[in-house]
């Protein structure tokens, strides 16, 4: 039996419909929750915040989140019990939303949990998180790798969610001053964490740098040690750029400890970064994506409905956007804040193209102006604002006369 009957609330937040059926001789109870949003208002975002998380003076957050296209956007976390709330919903500045919670909702040196709810259908994590809780792979963590890892919120909501310690105390660096070796005279080890030890460690890592030291090395190259789809890859299937893989150690702290560790030993520290690409698990796939054809939407401002060029794997970012542009300087910049990174090797670099080349190689290959200043931005970018100091390494395999430009 199906029973409909419309109801109209007077009132925004959230309300409970009970429905209860008695036959005379026994009573069946249910329950639903609902909210009813208030309208999004229209409001100019204080200046200077970044993507994601701003941590205010007053001790107040401000969470800001970039959704071209979207209507509305509302927060949720463990401050708000995993519900729907109008004190957090969020403000609309053209294509950001934004929205200040108190210091209330906070307790110093605690990590919290939270989520975007985008026009009330999509519900992703932060694209900007340093951390996130994956309920699918977390389960596959070596013992040992993570204690005391964040208990996900089961039964309160679903898919990845975005960690954030608030008022966090700051790592105690013992290396403040480490002079990075000079760019001509590198002599680099490239290191697959997952490969290096039976236990898949930083830690491990850290256990052997006598046995690095002796090699003779003065950088350590990591493959991917951001957020990838799944707990056992090289880290080429990335879904979250700023976002340390858990499945490696303890973030932030065990990770500072080898890039201290490193240079302290005189070892300078390169990332592997996969800009080429992002996987359907990110949220940038998530909030702009097609359904029917399993691809990111024609008005994704991140991501290409279709690649551009014979090599591509997973979904292909659009450097000639500027959503894409923030997007990886921001988080090229928060690894060389949080993390003291000393540079980065960008895999797939020749594919920083919206040059249509697929089915011929060789012109993908050839000169691109355009890509020539793409990476030119980002490299640029980076050297403005540390001093000319961060090495910028492509795997390129272009045409000499670009790849000398």
């Amino acid at each position: 039996m199906n029973i409909t009957s419309p109801y109209t609330f007077n009132t925004t937040g959230g309300h409970t419909i009970e429905l209860t059926a008695d036959n005379g001789a026994q009573q069946i109870t249910d329950a639903v929750n609902v909210f009813v949003p208030a309208a999004t208002q229209t409001q100019t975002r204080p200046a200077g915040l970044k993507n994601g998380v701003n941590e205010n003076a007053d001790g107040s957050v401000t969470f800001l989140l970039a959704a071209p296209g979207k209507t509305d956007a509302a927060l949720i976390g463990d401050f708000t019990n995993w519900n729907l709330d109008t004190n957090f919903q969020m403000f609309k500045d053209g294509d950001y939303f934004w929205v200040t919670v108190p210091s209330t909702n906070f307790t110093a040196g605690q990590t919290f949990q939270y989520q975007y709810i985008v026009d009330y259908t999509f519900k992703v994590a932060d694209p900007f998180s340093g951390l996130i809780l994956d309920p699918d792979s977390d389960q596959y963590i070596k013992p040992g790798n993570y204690p005391n890892l964040p208990t996900y919120p089961t039964g309160l909501t679903t898919g990845d969610v975005s960690l954030y310690t608030y008022q966090a105390t700051p790592y105690n660096w013992t290396v403040n001053n480490f002079q990075k070796p000079n760019k001509e005279n590198l002599v680099i080890y490239e290191l697959l964490v997952r490969d290096f030890s039976e236990n898949d460690s930083f830690q491990e890592v850290i256990n052997r740098i006598d046995y690095l030291e002796t090699l003779g090395i003065n950088t350590l190259q990591l493959m991917p040690v951001n957020e990838f789809e799944g707990t056992d890859s090289w880290g080429y299937n990335p879904k979250f750029h700023g976002a340390l893989d858990k499945a490696y150690g303890t973030p932030p702290e065990k990770f500072k400890e080898l890039v201290d560790l490193c240079h302290s030993r005189g070892i300078a520290v390169v990332i592997d970064v996969v800009y080429n690409h992002a996987f359907s698990q990110s949220p940038l796939c998530q909030l702009w994506w097609d359904e029917n054809n399993f691809r990111p939407a024609a008005n994704n401002p991140y991501l290409n409905s279709s690649p551009t060029h014979d090599f591509n794997v997973g979904y292909d970012f659009n450097h000639e956007s500027q959503w894409t542009r923030d997007y990886v300087k921001q988080t090229l910049q928060y690894w060389i804040d949080e993390y003291r990174i000393d540079g980065f090797r960008f895999d797939l670099s020749k594919g920083f193209t919206q040059n249509f080349t697929l089915g011929n190689i060789s012109a993908w290959s050839a000169y691109d102006q355009s890509r020539v200043d793409i990476l030119n931005d980002y490299k640029n970018t980076i050297w403005n604002a540390n001093s000319n100091d961060i090495y910028m390494i492509l795997e390129h395999l272009g045409d000499n006369s670009e790849e000398t430009a």
